[in-house]
């Protein structure tokens, strides 16, 4: 799977929050194209070949997802972080109220990403026609 950036864009053009070790921001760069690739349902196909505005947009969406697993604690966090509801130990007790929510996904993607790339086309999943249907 292809990487949108790499450390020089999320470093230098996003100015994202700073993570030191490279190695573990190659990785979250992995993980967040991973889940620009989920969230457009694999629609792009090849990068270089979209419309200027559009590759900005992923660059941005991308360097957005990783600065939120540096703030979440990394891609796991992202993951499990807002799913514990109650947890005890001995007296003590925390427990929070859940809030319905219409995307499953809504605890592992930055509403940030979503924002960038509603502008792009990427996130319709309707069906695509190829003429118009007259009575």
């Amino acid at each position: 799977m292809p990487t949108y950036i790499d450390n020089e864009y999320y470093r230098s053009e996003y100015m994202g929050v700073e993570i030191d070790d490279n190695n573990q921001l190659l990785r979250y760069i992995k993980r967040a194209s991973d889940i620009i690739d989920q969230v457009t349902n694999y629609k792009i196909k090849d990068f270089n070949e979209l419309h200027p505005f559009i590759q900005e947009q992923v660059k941005k969406a991308t360097a957005a997802q990783v600065e939120f697993f540096e703030l979440e604690g990394g891609p796991e966090m992202a993951t499990i972080g807002n799913t514990l509801n109650n947890v005890s130990l001995g007296k003590f007790s925390y427990g929070k109220g859940t809030v319905p929510s219409n995307n499953q996904n809504s605890n592992i993607i930055s509403t940030t990403v979503i924002n960038y790339l509603k502008p792009t086309g990427l996130l319709y999943s309707g069906v695509a026609t190829v003429g118009a249907y007259h009575v």
